[in-house]
């Protein structure tokens, strides 16, 4: 029997019996005239089959109620099976569940609803530039963490698909402001902010001169003007 991780915890006790096995979200197409207007991705349902061991059938009773306190969240969380280990789930738990106890251990079939499919989290080392390869099958949020090692004034990051030249196109990140050996600066895509040393900065984003974007598929230049680490996870359908 194979097991798995939910919101970076498992539990020994709880075994996964079956899973539902969708290789991909389902499509909502939406046309006009017979011209497709829009595609969007609907959430993926993930029903499992799990079987909860007890010694007892007091023991069994609280062991439901410790995987009732581990699967009910109240947003997404990472779900990893462990005859898939290197794709995150995004899900959260959906309707109701159906146990059959017998005796000191239950049967328990309930459905997640997942939003999101990814990878284990990525990282890129950009020393002033850098060339790579972005894998999954859609663009991908990131973020980014820099320790300088020497004081500097300003901090620029730039991405891009090769050959592209309009601001539109490219990730472009530039900051006012000085920095000193020491100081750790982060970048969000998700909350479109900036923190140094844990506190919010984003007002020192040049708006006329930054453009936020998410990490495109494909071959990417990357440029810095301090070792910066950039980290994302590639997303599939």
């Amino acid at each position: 029997m194979h097991s798995f991780n939910f919101n970076q915890e498992s539990k020994s006790f709880v075994k996964l019996l079956e899973r539902g096995r969708p290789y991909w979200s389902p499509r909502m197409v939406e046309y006009r005239n017979r011209r497709v207007t829009k595609v969007t991705r609907e959430p993926k349902p993930l029903p499992l089959s799990l079987l909860i061991d007890g010694t007892s059938k007091e023991d069994l009773l609280n062991k439901a109620e410790e995987v009732a306190l581990w699967l009910n969240t109240d947003d997404v969380a990472p779900l990893i099976f462990d005859d898939q280990p290197n794709r995150i789930y995004w899900s959260i738990l959906d309707g109701a569940v159906d146990e059959e106890e017998i005796v000191s251990f239950a049967k328990a079939s309930l459905e997640f609803l997942c939003l999101d499919k990814t990878s284990l989290e990525r990282k890129l080392t950009i020393n002033n530039t850098l060339t790579s390869n972005i894998g999954g099958h859609e663009s991908t949020t990131w973020k980014t963490k820099t320790i300088f090692t020497t004081n500097q004034t300003g901090y620029t990051l730039q991405f891009n698909s090769p050959g592209e030249t309009d601001l539109k196109d490219i990730n472009k990140i530039v900051l006012n402001g000085s920095f000193r050996s020491g100081d750790i600066l982060e970048i969000f895509y998700k909350s479109r902010s900036v923190k140094l040393n844990g506190k919010d900065i984003s007002n020192q984003l040049v708006i006329m001169q930054s453009n936020w974007t998410a990490l495109p598929v494909g071959n990417i230049e990357v440029e810095s003007n301090h070792k910066t680490e950039l980290f994302y996870h590639e997303r599939y359908y």
